[in-house]
This record gives structure tokens, sequence and C-alpha cells, in this order.
């Protein structure tokens, strides 16, 4: 028989009788077991045997010439420690034969009760070696299976760097060691510029090879303290830590710098990569990991908007600037659960008659100190607390609540609309369009005197959800205004199949009628064309003097916004300049 499936089993026999091991060959033989064997005399003999005969099994004399049993089972434990040992001698006494067992000996057979009983020991020592075996096989097996989720879980799987787990436990620990005096750590946070176009160029397997590459470069200027970590996509961060850290930065910048200043050769390509990188050097205890990120994450985004070049570190100005802006977003969350907002209006009229054709409805906050948060910041700061959508839901209620004595002879007014901005991710929840028009059934007002205005990038690509609120918002008699058509994506194909009304035309691109720029006149006129032939209404927004608003005029342009017509106002002011015309 075979034991060990699939293997001839190795034998190793330790015997100084050739009669006695003779006897030990019939007896395996009679057995039917498949194996080939060595045999032995000596200690130098057995010694070399258990090294290179490689046995699975080793059966051994209990008495020999220079030494006995018991010293051969320690030496095959040393050497080959799972072997099974068997011992096959002649009569011993009772505590001899407990001692080879205490030694490591698996089975013992007496000489004159070989028959039978040896095949026996020999089969069971076989088998449970090969338990063990399988056993041992399997928990190393769970125990790499284990080891791989346990990086899976600390680590991106594309790139091997850190995940964002593994990335803030290193920044805590650099954070609770912080030494204002002797700084030891600085954390960067790294953006790979227009990767979206690489991957829509190249395609997503060379676009994942570049995140490869970048990773392998980074990695190549770390040490055994420093982490390169990935959390998604094109957004990497690099902690390193090192005595001597600010004598040693300027040349650690350079290296970083290095990553990206030579081209990515990748399938016979050489592929540009730029960065957008922001350090900090921690040095102020008390600081968190989010104050860390947050300080990395502006110092990057200023490199990303042109205001610095190179690695930009974080200095005393974006400290306070974020600590500014921290206490701002708590005053506008406060502000907007208080409903400490407000609506002004700008007059929209039409480039014929000068007269008020609707107004668009801007969304305000008053600070606590009475002051009018500038719009951009103010918008910036909605976003940033993810209270956009919040007030993309409430104000056309907000609106036909507070003001219905003032907005109902608006309203009646069949030429007339007000406008209202909507976010982009609004439009892809299911149930908005009902929802909205629900709102104003409710507000005693009819749709046809509201226009949503949606920016460009907001309807760029559309999904079936956007497309069917656009869809039920139109047809309901809503108007659909696309803003700031001309400076996002400005799908053409795209843009014609959708259902809107309205194209507002940027001051970007108004601002060059002034100052001559042919080429921003150009663009203007283009789009004003393309909008005619879609047959969309046309609405020019930030029109300051009246040679903007001749030519807007010229070019078949219908209405226009912005400080030549009026500033935003309140319903009242805006009530009594539409009585004065």
């Amino acid at each position: 028989m075979n034991l060990m499936t699939g293997k001839t089993i190795r034998i190793l026999l330790l015997e100084d009788s050739d009669f006695d091991a003779e006897l030990v060959i019939r007896e395996l033989r009679k057995g039917g077991l498949d194996f080939v064997w060595h045999r032995v005399q000596t200690r130098d003999e057995y010694r070399l045997a258990l090294k290179s005969f490689l046995p699975d099994l080793i059966l051994v004399d209990y008495k020999l010439p220079d030494f006995d049993g018991g010293q051969a089972i320690v030496m095959a434990k040393e050497i080959c420690p799972d072997v099974p040992t068997i011992v096959v001698t002649g009569a011993v006494g009772e505590d001899t034969a407990v001692e080879l067992f205490k030694k490591g000996a698996t089975d013992f057979v007496l000489k004159d009760r070989i028959s039978g009983r040896l095949l026996g020991a020999v089969e069971r020592a076989i088998a449970e070696s090969s338990n063990r075996m399988a056993r041992r096989q399997a928990e190393e097996q769970q125990s790499q299976l284990n080891a791989e989720l346990g990086r899976l879980a600390t680590h991106d799987p594309l790139t091997g760097a850190a995940s964002r787990t593994l990335l803030l436990e290193k920044l805590e620990e650099a954070i609770a060691g912080i030494d204002p005096i002797a700084p030891d750590t600085a954390f960067f946070s790294i953006d790979l510029d227009s990767f979206k176009q690489l991957n829509a160029t190249y395609g997503a397997n060379l676009a994942d090879q570049v995140l490869v590459e970048t990773a392998r470069r980074l990695n190549a200027h770390c040490g055994l303290k420093d982490l390169v970590g990935n959390l998604g996509g094109d957004k990497f961060f690099l902690l390193l830590r090192r005595a001597g850290l600010e004598q040693e930065l300027p040349a650690l910048l350079k290296k970083i710098e290095s990553c990206f200043g030579r081209p990515f050769h990748l399938r016979n390509l050489d592929i540009t990569v730029d960065a957008s990188i922001g350090g900090v050097i921690l040095r102020i205890p008390g600081e968190t990991t989010a104050d860390i990120l947050a300080q990395c994450e502006e110092a990057m985004r200023q490199v990303k908007l042109g205001k610095h070049e190179g690695i930009f570190m974080v200095d005393e100005r974006i400290i306070k600037e974020l600590k500014r802006r921290s206490l701002l977003d708590n005053e506008i969350i406060e502000g907007v659960k208080t409903k400490n907002l407000f609506l002004l209006f700008q007059p929209i009229v039409s480039l014929q008659t000068g007269k008020i054709h609707g107004a668009e409805g801007l969304l305000r906050f008053r600070q606590k100190d009475g002051s009018i948060l500038p719009a951009a910041e103010f918008m910036d700061a909605l976003i940033r607390t993810t209270s956009l959508s919040l007030m993309d839901e409430a104000v056309i209620t907000n609106f036909l609540e507070s003001s219905r004595g003032e907005i109902e002879p608006l309203l009646q007014r069949k030429d007339f609309r007000f406008s209202f901005n909507i976010s982009p991710s609004i439009l892809a929840n299911v149930g908005y369009a009902a929802k909205i028009l629900a709102q104003i059934s409710k507000g005693g007002a009819k749709p046809n005197s509201f226009t949503l205005e949606i920016l460009e990038e907001g309807l760029m690509p559309t999904n079936g959800t956007v497309r069917e609120n656009l869809s039920i918002l139109q047809q309901a008699g809503i108007h659909v205004a696309v803003d700031d058509f001309g400076i996002g994506y400005s799908n053409l194909v795209r843009l014609s199949r959708l259902p809107i009304n309205e194209l507002k035309i940027p001051r970007e691109l108004i601002g060059g009628i002034k100052s001559g720029d042919a080429r921003l006149k150009a663009v203007l006129e283009t789009i004003v064309g393309i909008a005619k032939s879609l047959a969309l209404l046309i609405v020019a927004e930030g029109v300051e003097e009246e040679v903007e608003a001749d030519h807007l005029r010229s070019l078949g342009c219908q209405y226009a916004q912005g400080y030549l017509y009026g500033k935003a106002m309140p319903l009242k002011e805006l009530a009594t300049l539409i009585e004065k015309q």
C-alpha cells in the first residue's frame, strides 16, 4: 500500500545488525508498502543522512555502538523535527520507554513482536505526519490569506500605497510626537492635474499605470518611516518623517518635484503628468488629523488655482484663513437652521424694450456682525457644509410663503418670471420635479412664473433621472435655463437634445465687447448663433455698460441683467422699479 498518495515513502533505518535490518525491511515489504530505504550504523552516517536523504520516516535501534536511540531521536528533532521517529529495539525498561517518548519518539516496537506491529506503527506514524503537514499547510495558507486581507485593508490594491485607515493612523502617531522646536514630520497632498482628460484620452488601463508609476516614483524617495498614501484615483498623500527635517526640506522638495519632472514612459508613449502639491510641516502641538489634512488640501488648491508655483508649504496666512472658514461654516450651518437667509432680486430686462421681463432670486446670508457675506464666499460655504441642496428644496417655498402679498401682482403677469438657481446634484434625485411642482401649487402660483437655472456642468453628462426631471419641469411650464454657458463642458450635441429653454451667457464672455478682444467676441457671437439656431432664449449676465448692451442687441440677444439695469435688490424695491416703468 502507499500511505502518501503519489509519493514513495523514504525510510531512514539506524541499525547496526544486518540480521535485524533485514528483518525490518522484510516485514515492511510483506505489508505491500511502497518505500525506498537507506541504512546507517554510526552517529556520523546518521547525521549526514538526516540532511541528505530527507526521510519521511526514521526507524532507530535503541542500543548502538557509539550512541543510543535517545540521542538519535534528539538529533532527528533538531535536524528534521517534523519527521516521525519509531524505536525498533529489543527489550528495554519501562522508564527508558517513557524517556524515549518524552524526547519525541512517535512509537515503540519490540523486535520480538515485530510481526504485524511494525507495519501498523508505520501506517499510523505516516498518517499522523501527513495530517500534521496538511494542517500546517492549511494554517499557513490561512495565515497568508489573513495577511493579504490585512494588507488590502491598509493598502490600495492597485498602487500598493497606504489606504486612508493606515495613513491617518500614521499621521496621528506623528501628531502625537510633534516637537515644535525641532519638527521631524512633513505631510503633502498631491493631486494629479488633468487626470480625467488623461483617462478619457488614453483609457482606464493606461491611466491606472500612471497611478502605479506615481506611487513607485514617490516610494523611491521614502525611508523606513515614510509613507505614500492613495485615497482613490488621482489623489496621493506623502508622509515624511526624519531628523533634521527643516534643513533637509529643500532637497526633499526637489526630489518630490522630480517625480513629475520627466515623462511617464508607458506603452511606448512619453506622457507628461503634472501635479499640484501642497505641504505642511507638523510643528503645532494639539492639531488634529483634520487640521493637517485641511491645511494641506488648501495649500494644494492654491497651486491648482495657479496662485503659487511648485510645492506650496502651508504658512500662517492659510492657517488663519482655515480658522476663519471654520467659524464661518459653523455660522452658516446655524443660519440655515434658523433660516437667517434672505433673497435679493436682480432685474432681467428686454434688450429691445428696456422693460423688466423677470428677476433672478439670489440667496444671501447676513452675518452676526450685520454684514452681508459676499455671494462667492456664501456659495463656497454652502458647498463645504453640504447645505446647498437643503437651500434648493426650501428657497421657492420660503419665497412664496414670506412674500405672498408683494409677489402676487408679478405672478399674475404672463410675461414675468422669477429665476432661481438649483444645484446640479438635486436634479439626480428621483421625484424632484414632482416635489418642486407641488411646492409651487401649494403656494398658489403657476409653473410658468418660474425659471430654474442649472450650471452647465450639472447637465454634462446627464443620466435618465436628470433628463426625466427636466422634461417634467418643462412640460409643466417651468423654463429651464443653462447658466454660465460657454465656460464649462459646452457639449453642443447633448445641449441640442436636452429639454431646456434658455442659455445664460456669463460675464467672462461679455467682457470682451468693451476691451475689443476679438476672440472673445467671436466666441460670444458663435454662442448666440447656436442658441438662436436651437430656438433658445438668450440672457446675458453681468452687463455693465451701454456699449455691451448695444452689441448684444445687434447679435440678437433678447435679455440681459447686470449693474446697467440694477443691482440685486429687495423685492419691494424691485416692485417699485417695475411700477415706475
